[in-house]
């Protein structure tokens, strides 16, 4: 007598690789990076347009201190001068402010990039959004750094230790890209937010998420100890960028439409 047997369970389907998907991936990646890269090397130029009104801008940031007096908030000077005169600390701020910038959003973006190009065109785009604001700024609100305001006649103690004759670290920019009066906001400060938040929405580790915000409150603590921004231009940064953000998710589906429904999904890890 035969014993009935139950069925087989059926082996799952093996996934077939689709032909040439590497390098269409290979392609999005490319021409995403190509775009970015294109967008910043305008937005470089477009910040380089210098004020007509060099003294107006001066004005403005010294209503800012004013601002910040009247609210028992302007504590830049104080900060730097309990650094000035430590060497190691201020090589520190001096080396994070000239590399721990763009060097460090390249890195992220390029991480992201290639992690989840999908993730990586929604951050893209927030700092698209921030940078014409940013631009928009420069040009309607020029504002003096305050390593610039004892070249103006308004010595308040700052010191520049960055781009001036004492600085530690070779800082170099090209010429067309330099506006020493492109203080507010402050995208030193907002972009590198917008890199550490990029971090936290893209991982659930702790130990790096601690490391995106430290990243964050290093960058503060660096911009303020070298002379290079208020607190005031710091704030305004960061509000760009949170506002910035927002905006975008408002807009919806930012996957990549061009593409076809297939590759889109594989595109994530």
């Amino acid at each position: 007598m035969n014993t009935p047997t139950a069925p087989l369970a059926e082996a799952p389907p093996v996934a077939t690789p689709t032909p040439g998907l590497a390098g269409r991936r290979l392609g999005v990646v490319t021409a995403e990076a190509a775009a970015t890269a294109a967008f910043m090397l305008l937005y470089f130029f477009l910040r380089g347009v210098r004020p007509d009104d060099v003294d107006a801008a001066v004005a403005r940031s010294l209503a800012l201190i004013h601002l910040e007096q009247q609210l028992g908030l302007f504590f830049e000077v104080h900060w730097q001068a309990a650094f000035l005169h430590n060497g190691p600390a201020m090589a520190v701020a001096n080396w994070v402010y000239a590399w721990g910038h763009y060097p460090v959003m390249l890195a992220i973006g390029l991480w992201l990039l290639w992690k989840d190009p999908i993730r990586f065109r929604f951050v893209r785009n927030v700092l698209v959004v921030s940078a014409l604001i940013g631009i928009a700024a420069y040009w309607l609100l020029p504002a003096a750094p305050p390593r610039l305001m004892a070249l103006h006649g308004y010595d308040f103690g700052f010191v520049d230790t960055v781009h001036g004759p004492a600085s530690s670290v070779d800082y170099f920019q090209p010429g067309p890209f330099v506006n020493d009066y492109a203080a507010l906001p402050s995208f030193h400060f907002g972009w590198i937010l917008l890199s550490s938040m990029a971090i936290w929405a893209n991982t659930t580790s702790r130990l790096v998420r601690a490391g995106a915000i430290a990243m964050s409150a290093l960058m503060w603590w660096s911009v303020t100890v070298t002379g290079n921004h208020y607190f005031f231009d710091m704030v305004m940064g960061g509000l760009v960028v949170v506002l910035s953000w927002w905006f975008v998710s408002t807009l919806g589906d930012v996957r990549l439409r061009h593409l076809p429904s297939t590759l889109t999904q594989r595109l994530r890890w």
